[in-house]
């Protein structure tokens, strides 16, 4: 299995417990359950299935098993304080430098003396380089995420709690989405781009990807190089099918920018302020986590920002930059504002939108 699996669980002997949370994989299997579990020891699982009209706890044995897709509940059982070994998987590391430093020992015959240790200082300054621009990303990544959580655009407010088990699940669904790398071979994938035509022209007008904002009337390299690009386009059918007239009053009225293409990058803001292709959103406790038990929660926030990222490009003289920083702005005032359902997402997005606009 290739995706990650949400695996909540509780100690044996401790069942009343409210069920902690981690992420396995890739590869989601026991081996690597073993490997992530967050406290030293060695450990005994057993795993939730259904059975009839109620459920049975299997004992988890083999450890190349692949655990079920999705998410899963477990019952652990500690077998010792002593840690447990287990392999380091490349995804585990960063990529740039393990694959270099792997092809280095595994290609490169080490000679002796001082051709040895100019070669090695030579591939650690290789690493170096790397190493430094892929940290420079992924700490402004970081970055972003903690003034977010922090309260940069209000101050910290009480009520904030880990997901539910409804949100973690709708979450978790959007999240295997965002990791998903678009295919045209994916039955899915290619019903999500007829559902976002078909919903904005119909089923009788040839497709012609250039009049919804693609910059080619062939996207697929565009959606396989895009983070997030699945849950994006599946966003953006929603939208389309659901507020129809509010999409085609924002397709034809502004050509000045792509509507497509500012629907992926959109839909990618989106996922990263809430960890979606991490996972991290776990154990992260926030004051809007309800909003999100809806299943349609969180393509209402999509749509929304989208309809307010209009309002913004025309107020800042079609700027694409400045008007994805207003809506990014946008987006963190709302959910900070703490919407527990739609009907008070709808009143903050008023608000808000005001503000910023103002």
């Amino acid at each position: 299995m290739s995706g990650q699996v949400l695996c909540r669980y509780v100690f044996c002997g401790a069942e009343e417990d409210e069920p902690s949370s981690v992420l396995v994989g890739p590869p989601s299997t026991v081996q690597m359950l073993h490997h992530v579990f967050p406290f030293e020891g060695k450990y005994h699982f057993r795993i939730q299935e259904a059975s009839g009209a109620g459920y049975i706890w299997r004992d988890l044995i083999d450890e190349n098993e692949p655990l079920p897709a999705n998410h899963v509940l477990l019952k652990v059982l500690q077998l010792s304080a002593e840690p447990q070994e287990y392999p380091v998987y490349s995804t585990q590391v960063d990529a740039h430098e393990y694959e270099r430093y792997r092809s280095f020992f595994q290609n490169d015959k080490l000679q002796s003396g001082n051709k040895s240790k100019a070669n090695l200082n030579s591939m650690w300054k290789n690493i170096k380089a790397t190493s430094k621009e892929q940290f420079t990303k992924t700490s402004a990544k970081v970055w972003e995420t903690v003034e977010f959580t922090a309260g940069r655009y209000f101050n910290s407010q009480s009520g904030a709690e880990k997901p539910s088990a409804a949100a973690l699940q709708n979450l978790s669904n959007a999240g295997i989405m965002c990791r998903a790398i678009f295919s045209e071979s994916n039955r899915e994938h290619m019903e999500l781009l007829r559902r976002l035509w078909a919903g904005i022209y119909g089923e009788n007008r040839p497709v012609e990807w250039r009049a919804i904002g693609f910059s080619t009337d062939e996207p697929l390299t565009i959606l396989q190089n895009t983070p997030s690009s699945v849950w994006s386009i599946h966003a953006m059918a929603f939208f389309a099918e659901v507020h129809r007239t509010a999409c085609l009053e924002m397709l034809p009225a502004r050509p000045a920018y792509a509507f497509a293409m500012v629907g992926l990058h959109l839909g990618a803001l989106l996922a990263d302020l809430l960890d979606l292709p991490t996972g991290r959103f776990v154990e992260r406790e926030e004051v809007y986590w309800h909003l999100f038990e809806d299943p349609i929660g969180l393509l209402e926030l999509f749509c929304m920002s989208f309809h307010a990222y209009d309002s913004f490009h025309r107020q800042s003289q079609g700027s694409f930059q400045s008007a994805m920083e207003l809506t990014k702005e946008f987006i963190c005032q709302v959910l900070l504002r703490g919407p527990r359902n739609i009907e008070e997402l709808v009143h903050h997005v008023h608000q808000v939108r005001s503000v910023v606009l103002h």
